[in-house]
């Protein structure tokens, strides 16, 4: 494949006016470059691929400073030093190492040219009579002479922060969603004759802008904050596929801030954790309908065993009985015996006790016999009492 390269004051193609963002589609007055490409001596290719620039853009091209690969200082100071033991009047040992030396200066500068070194994590882009020749990948490479080395681009994973301001929903709340793009180049000679780094800077942000403000006016308020995996991938899908033209592959895109408006935050907060208190509530409710159930079941259950365990005395009062009045038929000797015993036990309780009152006779008999006690006579009436007591 032959791609006819551009001039050297020209090697940027300036994306379609579709791809190009603008204040009214961006949500900003002017998008930050994060992106920037680099002009400097092949040999420090892999410094300057490594740092940021003063305005903290991240080189991802470098564009050598000089076409030729020859190192003309070398041999201009070959040179130099070759006329010095010329002109000057010196001996003829001086001239002799003077002269190797300059010989050596333009061996090494001519040399330097045959040998390309090319940084860990990128791909020089080489052309022959101004076609696109092949890439090459990193370590030292032998390169004839004749074939220009056009740029050095970075192949590493490169971080994209895309953000979009004010991205409507479906129900028309506007909220604020940042995300971060890995991307790397994987068709370096694509990349560096379609597009110029600051103008894909341009275009990831648009694109992954207009990805965004898609899959966020696919959803409603209360679902933007749940976005997860699937839309991620989605989203990695939609930049990827608008970025392969330029031989740009993204790894992954991540949603790392979606913020609405303060008010649908502090609105939505409420609703959530009104709908966890009336859940509590709700949970407390079934637990005390619950609690209360268990409680009157509870009482049946004690009422049921009050009255099992009545209904087993009373069993066994009838059984108790039953035996008894069956004792008292087998044993009516027995019976009396226990009766007269029991007569004789409550006497003898009666007759060791001096406060004790026997009653012996008629209710009017003790009336008397208390009140022969008041009269003065009492000795006789104590005399006939025991006479009495003994006739009854």
């Amino acid at each position: 494949m032959a791609i006819d390269a551009p001039p050297q004051n020209g090697l940027v193609q300036p994306p379609s006016p579709a791809a190009s963002p603008t204040p009214a589609a961006s949500g900003s007055a002017a998008p930050i470059l994060q992106l920037t490409q680099a002009r400097a001596p092949l040999e420090d290719a892999a410094e300057v691929l490594a740092t940021a620039d003063a305005e903290g853009r991240q080189p991802i091209v470098l564009i050598p400073s000089r076409s030729t690969r020859i190192r003309t200082d070398l041999i201009l100071a070959g040179l130099v030093v070759l006329a010095i033991a010329v002109i000057v009047d010196l001996s003829l040992a001086v001239r002799a190492v003077l002269g190797a030396v300059a010989a050596g200066l333009v061996v090494i500068g001519f040399i330097r040219a045959l040998f390309l070194s090319v940084p860990e994590g990128a791909q020089a882009v080489q052309l022959r009579r101004g076609r696109f020749l092949r890439t090459v990948g990193p370590g030292v490479h032998f390169v004839r002479p004749g074939i220009v080395v056009s740029h050095v681009v970075t192949t590493r994973n490169t971080p994209f922060d895309a953000p979009a301001i004010e991205v409507p929903t479906s129900d028309d709340v506007r909220i604020n969603v940042d995300s971060l793009v890995t991307f790397r180049i994987v068709a370096p000679e694509r990349f560096v004759f379609l597009i110029s780094a600051s103008d894909f800077d341009q275009v990831c942000q648009a694109t992954c802008q207009e990805a965004i403000r898609m899959l966020v006016r696919e959803k409603e308020s209360t679902q933007i904050l749940d976005v997860g995996d699937k839309d991620s991938e989605r989203l990695r899908d939609q930049i990827g596929t608008r970025l392969d033209p330029y031989g740009v592959e993204v790894v992954r895109v991540v949603l790392t801030h979606v913020m609405p408006p303060s008010q649908f935050v502090a609105s939505h907060e409420s609703r959530r954790l009104a709908r966890l208190q009336r859940a509590e509530e709700e949970e407390l409710h079934a637990l005390a309908l619950l609690r209360q159930a268990d409680r009157e079941a509870l009482a049946r259950q004690q009422i049921r065993a009050r009255r099992e365990e009545i209904e087993l005395e009373a069993d066994n009062d009838a059984a108790r009985l039953e035996r008894l009045e069956s004792t008292i038929r087998s044993y009516p000797a027995a019976m009396r015996w226990d009766v007269d015993s029991q007569r004789l036990d409550v006497a003898r309780a009666l007759a060791a006790n001096t406060r004790a009152m026997l009653q012996v006779g008629t209710a009017a008999d003790v009336a008397g016999a208390l009140l022969m006690q008041t009269h003065p006579d009492h000795g006789e009436a104590a005399e006939v009492l025991p006479e009495r007591s003994a006739a009854g």
